[in-house]
């Protein structure tokens, strides 16, 4: 009978294998792969925690769950490898050594394509740039689209191991994929836009911002297509990112310090003497209150800048210490308060704008 026959044949060619394979070589790759599938989490253990700690060099530390998931394809690998090295002193006959070799890739596709796809989180969340750039993406969609590329180039790798041909399959979806690609267009505009709005870190999640010539608006959420802005009317704007990325951003949060310009006018009785007191002891305010920066980077004038018609106009010119908004308020509330003491303390004051009328007597008629 044929099936007879091809068990004979199967086993006198085993027999025949085994009569002149090298037995103490073949012994010592068996104890070698034995050693190797005894010691496989072990060694996957250490193998995923060089890559967690490579990953978290990038900000992206692997999660518990995580690495247990990438420990099992791990482990699969490390023993599918001991067994491709320990192929090379068995020189198994040549049918069953092409059988074996393209059963064992395909495990190694099958385990590396897992590790992959459990990788997908942790490699969107370092796209997204959440911990390093404090924005706050919605990376949900993303993960889904990774990992579904993740199973479609491991089935196209699998199929190809076994020799078969796709080719046509890959037309049609190269077809496809221009056809798309054809009417997605703005959104890849807005995709790529966005992955270069958060490589430049322009702005991020909390920033005050004002997109010049439309508004300005607190970042509320970043996203690879649009970004979201809050104004100060509470209503949301989602403005596509290929805009952004093409327009003047001003971003208030990221200044160091805040302006502090006044123009402090005084009656136009005040002496030269007097002005001279005020100025000085002003400037003295300013380098001493702690309140503004007084370094060389950062210009500070207390001069008299001129006359109008109801006073001498002296100018103030610093920046705080601190960018803070309600700082800012403090810093200007004692600065207004000390000019109103410096000013009585010059024996001087405030001007305000004045008008005189001369009305005719009445009664020089009578």
């Amino acid at each position: 009978m044929p099936f007879k026959e091809a068990v004979s044949d199967l086993v006198a060619r085993v027999q025949g294998w085994l009569s002149s394979a090298d037995q103490i070589g073949v012994l010592i790759a068996i104890v070698f792969v034995a050693i190797v599938i005894w010691l496989r989490k072990p060694l996957a253990k250490m193998v995923v925690g060089a890559l967690d700690s490579l990953m978290t060099r990038l900000a992206v530390g692997l999660s518990d769950e995580t690495k247990a998931e990438l420990t099992v394809p791990t482990s699969i690998l490390i023993a599918t490898l001991s067994i491709f090295l320990a192929l090379d002193v068995l020189q198994l006959p040549e049918f069953a050594d092409g059988l074996v070799r393209r059963v064992l890739t395909s495990i190694a596709v099958l385990a590396v394509f897992a590790g992959w796809y459990n990788l997908c989180g942790p490699f969107v969340s370092l796209l997204s740039g959440e911990t390093r750039l404090g924005v706050k993406m919605e990376s949900g969609w993303m993960e889904r689209v990774a990992r579904f590329g993740v199973v479609l180039f491991g089935i196209t790798a699998l199929l190809t191991v076994w020799e078969v041909d796709i080719s046509s399959a890959l037309t049609g979806v190269g077809v496809l994929g221009a056809g798309l690609a054809i009417a997605t267009q703005d959104l890849i505009r807005n995709l790529v836009a966005g992955m270069n709005n958060i490589s430049e870190k322009r702005f991020s999640v909390g920033d005050v911002v004002q997109i010049e010539g439309v508004f300005v608006g607190t970042v509320e959420q970043i996203d690879l297509r649009s970004t979201l802005l809050r104004g100060f009317d509470q209503i949301p704007r989602y403005i596509p990112n290929s805009e952004l990325a093409n327009a003047v951003v001003l971003n208030y949060s990221q200044r160091r310090n805040r302006r502090v310009k006044l123009s402090i006018p005084l009656v136009l009785a005040t002496t030269q003497a007097q002005i001279l007191e005020f100025c000085d002891t002003l400037r003295k305010h300013l380098k001493e209150s702690g309140d503004f920066d007084v370094s060389e980077d950062a210009p500070q004038y207390v001069h008299v800048e001129g006359l109008s018609d109801s006073a001498v106009l002296v100018m103030f010119y610093a920046w705080t210490n601190d960018p803070d908004y309600a700082n800012f308020l403090e810093v200007t509330e004692r600065l207004t308060l000390k000019i109103m003491e410096l000013a009585s303390a010059c024996d001087t004051a405030l001007a305000y704008p004045t008008q005189t009328l001369n009305m005719p007597d009445s009664t020089s008629d009578l």
